[in-house]
């Protein structure tokens, strides 16, 4: 065994999609601070973002490769699902005010370990928890986070990895000093006995043989990475491993050397150098406000600012507070004819955590033959239109609900400023998407060309008043979903079904038994079949 012990992570590196939510969301909610902003070096046209303390000590470090095209992942065995973040023992209450303060839900896990945990997902769909642990040390919290310092995360308490069986991935975290130090039911949890405090020293392996295989994407975690105290230790611990795995030669990563080696379980892991550390390209006091490049990728530098896209960080906690208006000004995606010379006009809602590209890529099934129509599909902000369940108290939506709404607007007025009314225009979503196309059409009521709901109904607690009052006058409405249905139940499909029937609509309800949440084939066929009725005999445009 090597002299110098692999105390515990040095950090977690996972997908995002959309950077400039990604950057949000770890500054300005979660409070950490951007200690280096540079590009993947694998993959130099996608950022790297590196977020942590004031310092970018190693063991609070959790980084993202944002690439704005990325699908969504799907967690699964071999994989980290969950990456937890270290808080002090009675910061609970502030970050769930904060959490709830913020829009994000979130849940109180029972206790682990002794551990209170705090669990919820970010923009991209990762799981991310905050769990408590008593006489955490002070360390060095973020200058610019409006995060009181006494209530800062103080770096990575671990992650979890999910696997069919154990016995081979403890085997080499055996190998890599760390020892099994307790057990919950089907979870197993590791550590190095080196220093039992350290940042990111807990190492859970969650067990289940019947788990299926995840898929790699936004909001998956790409790898994690160990301390090595130096480069000699790295290099007698790559000694050590290659007699069981092998294992990249030494990488030079800039702010720290790296090897990369998969482990038996399918998760990669790296062990990094805790030197040179962050602040060997920029002063400590600006860390993460310029692109930085290695050397090798600095003749590249025009370039590569010319491809990446533009975002702005925020510092101070000037951001921190609830945008009165958080869609507005968004992006807006487009596919078919232009608005000018279209028949109609579709417009697509994408539903929580699912980017506007991805339902905009329905465009060429939706479309009829020879009939041109312009897709339109605006993106959250966040990759959610509101927060909350479409079933909360509509308070506790606000201000996103409204901004939604007003997003919507503004969309349907693109259309009808080109001179496509409504009776041309047709509203179609997913799950959030499909709340929101809903909530729209009862709440402006005329006649549409069609509304679409997969998976979605009109927004309100149950038992709150939803009627509607205004004309639909036969506008064709789509209501398809399966049933059950994790997220939106049934009776609310049917109750807004009969709402919009009582209103004028000519109502298609549908439910598929046992369908995912997720748009079957089925369904976009009987929304093509909408789109195809509605459009059949309209003339073309002068």
């Amino acid at each position: 065994m090597p002299a110098d012990p692999i105390p515990g992570l040095h950090h977690v590196t996972a997908i995002a999609s959309d950077p400039q939510v990604n950057l949000d969301f770890y500054t300005q909610v979660l409070g950490l601070r951007l200690v280096k902003r540079t590009v993947n070096f694998d993959d130099p046209g996608t950022y790297h973002f590196y977020f942590g303390d004031d310092l970018g000590t190693p063991g609070t470090l959790l980084t993202f490769f944002p690439w704005p095209r990325v699908g969504r992942g799907t967690p699964g065995a071999g994989e980290v699902t969950q990456v937890a973040f270290r808080i002090p023992l009675d910061s609970l209450t502030y970050w769930e005010q904060r959490l709830a303060r913020k829009g994000i839900p979130f849940s109180r896990k029972p206790r682990r370990f002794s551990e209170e945990v705090l669990s919820f997902s970010d923009p991209a769909g990762m799981q991310v928890e905050l769990t408590t642990h008593a006489g955490v040390s002070t360390g060095h919290p973020p200058r610019f986070s409006d995060v009181p310092s006494g209530d800062a995360i103080r770096g990575l308490a671990g992650v979890t990895m999910l696997q069919l069986d154990a016995t081979e991935t403890s085997g080499i975290l055996s190998v890599m000093g760390f020892q099994q130090i307790a057990a919950e039911g089907q979870r197993l949890r590791f550590a190095s006995p080196a220093d039992p405090a350290a940042l990111g020293n807990h190492i859970d392996i969650l067990v289940d043989p019947q788990a299926t295989f995840g898929r790699s994407g936004a909001g998956s975690v790409h790898h994690i990475a160990f301390r090595a105290a130096s480069d000699a230790a790295q290099l007698e611990w790559r000694s050590q491993i290659t007699h069981r795995l092998a294992a990249t030669e030494v990488l030079d990563r800039a702010y720290f050397h790296s090897i990369y080696f998969r482990e038996p379980g399918g998760v990669l892991f790296e062990l990094a150098t805790d030197n040179p550390g962050f602040a060997v390209d920029e002063p400590v006091e600006t860390l993460g406000e310029r692109l930085c490049l290695p050397p090798w990728l600095e003749a590249r530098r025009e370039g590569l600012q010319q491809r990446l896209p533009g975002i702005t960080l925020h510092k101070g906690g000037a951001e921190a507070s609830q945008a009165v208006d958080p869609h507005a000004g968004g992006e807006l995606y487009r596919a078919g004819a232009a608005l000018d010379q279209a028949l109609g006009a579709v417009i697509l809602l994408h539903g929580r955590g699912g980017p506007a590209r991805d339902i905009l890529t329905l465009s060429r099934a939706l479309a009829p033959a020879g009939v041109p129509l312009a897709f339109l599909a605006p993106q959250a902000a966040g990759l959610a239109w509101y927060p909350n369940s479409f079933l909360a108290e509509r308070e506790l939506n606000q201000p996103y609900l409204d901004s939604a709404l007003a997003r919507v607007q503004s969309t349907v007025n693109m259309a009808l400023e080109a001179g496509i009314p409504l009776e041309r225009i047709v509203l179609a979503g997913f799950s959030q998407g499909a709340c929101l196309a809903c909530e729209f059409i009862a709440s402006q009521p005329a006649r549409y060309a069609g509304l679409i709901a997969w998976t979605g109904g009109l927004i309100g607690p149950p038992g709150s008043k939803l009627t509607q009052e205004g004309d639909l006058n036969g506008t064709p409405a789509l209501f398809a979903t399966s049933d059950p249905d994790q997220w939106v139940p049934w009776s609310r499909v049917q109750e807004s079904a009969r709402i919009f029937t009582a209103m004028g609509a000519q109502v298609n309800l549908r439910s598929f038994p046992g369908k995912p949440h997720s748009v079957s084939g089925e369904e976009i066929e009987l929304a093509r079949q909408l789109i195809e009725r509605a459009f059949a005999g309209v003339p073309a445009r002068s």
